[in-house]
């Protein structure tokens, strides 16, 4: 009959989902390499290969885990990823919150894969001598409305954000990766021009605070179109972006820094291109196992933009254009296998003059962005990557096509800061 009960369980229940909490977690035993059972299992909720975080109330964050099996009442979780080992005890209730599969370090992904038994699988359920039998005149839990006759409006203030933004967003930014990575070939269709491209990419995949950033460089050698000799330009870009991640379950904030500064032939096109987003917002369309996310952004970005043009008598000057974008974002990001998966980013961003407050249609500065991504090792990687670009100002400005395609071979490789 419990095989029975079991099996229902097993088929009945939902895997953990992101953010989903369950409170007052106990650890029951301790296996070796880093393997524990706790007292909540398939009733629960948990599922093999859930992926969670564990977290005290009064001490923080304590560990990254994978679940390894998962019976009826008891579970049992691999620690991969472990900050302060001193803060894991068995004297302590946790709390623990479901993760995306996609926040899972490749090198550890193997641990879904493996068959882990256990020789002895009784939980210890005696706890020994309660430590905390000593009387104390504070009270259990300290409400806000203590912390607030105890310290004043403004220590309270002070008091919050030290001991949960701060050490939040210290939590989160210290697992800072990097990937260097360079393009030995690129050709652009804008010129017949080929190029060498390097750069390097940084983010996290913080539980609430995350960071990207990227900072790239491209050399060319094109054919000039007005004296039709060969000639070699350069263009750099970067960007940051800053999230305030799931705010909702399905909804996180954006925030954007762009800057880009690309010549063709003599002239700079643009010379100077600022984008900034002061706040913005992500919907988390899908999220899976296959599909590590699908989303969709919006963000107002006040543009400001100088170009290099050629007067009708033959000298130079300089265009200068403000207004405000209206930057809309799709993007998806899946894996076929281990080895292979595929990420597009589409950008597109209709201009909006200050003054009239029209929207200019034709002007949507529209970037789309396609890797097809090879994993050779664990941190090196193979990347083919399809760029398409619409800017209307290269064609009314500088008499250059105003539709360009990038292809480009890259060569990558992760670290950790």
């Amino acid at each position: 009959m419990w095989i029975i009960s079991v099996l229902f369980l097993a088929l009945s229940a939902s895997a953990l989902s992101s953010f989903e909490q369950l409170k007052n977690v106990k650890v029951l035993k301790v296996f070796p390499k880093n393997i524990i059972m706790v007292d909540r299992g398939i009733e629960d909720g948990l599922l093999r290969n859930d992926h969670v975080k564990f977290s005290h109330e009064a001490e923080g964050y304590s560990s990254r885990a994978i679940c390894v099996q998962a019976k009826a009442t008891v579970s049992y979780w691999k620690l991969y990823r472990i900050p302060n080992g001193s803060l894991f005890s068995k004297d302590l209730s946790y709390t623990i919150a479901g993760l995306a599969d996609r926040e899972i370090p490749y090198q550890n992904a193997k641990i879904r894969d493996e068959e882990i038994s256990f020789a002895d699988d009784k939980p210890n359920t005696d706890p020994g001598p309660n430590p905390f039998e000593v009387k104390r005149d504070l009270p259990q839990r300290l409400t806000e409305r203590d912390l607030l006759e105890a310290a004043g409006p403004r220590e309270e203030k002070l008091f919050i954000e030290r001991a949960i933004l701060r050490d939040q967003l210290s939590q989160d930014l210290s697992d800072y990766r990097f990937s260097v990575y360079a393009s030995p070939f690129t050709r652009q269709s804008i010129n017949d021009g080929e190029s060498l491209r390097y750069g390097f990419r940084g983010g996290n995949f913080g539980v609430r605070y995350r960071l990207m950033t990227q900072f790239e460089q491209q050399q060319t050698k094109l054919r000039d179109p007005e004296s039709n000799n060969s000639v070699s330009t350069r263009s750099t870009t970067g960007n940051a972006q800053f999230s305030i991640y799931r705010l909702k379950p399905w909804l996180s904030s954006l925030s954007v820094v762009n800057y880009n500064s690309t010549r063709f032939s003599s002239l700079g096109t643009p010379k100077a291109h600022w984008q900034f987003g002061v706040l913005g917002f992500t919907w988390h369309i899908l999220e899976s196992k296959t599909w590590e996310y699908v989303d969709l952004s919006y963000v107002p970005l006040y543009d400001t933009r100088t170009t290099d043009v050629t007067n009708p008598d033959g000298s130079r000057g300089l265009e200068k254009r403000n207004g405000l974008r209206h930057g809309i974002r799709f993007g998806f990001r899946t894996k076929f296998n281990d080895k292979v998966s595929v990420e597009n980013l589409l950008w597109a961003r209709p201009f909006q003059e200050l003054s009239t407050w029209a929207i200019d249609g034709s002007d949507i500065n529209l970037t789309n962005d396609f890797k097809l991504i090879f994993n050779v090792t664990q941190n090196f990687f193979f990347d083919y990557n399809l760029i398409f670009q619409r800017d209307k100002i290269w064609k009314t400005l500088s008499n250059l096509p105003e539709n360009n395609t990038i292809n480009a071979f890259n060569m990558r490789y992760d670290f950790n800061l």
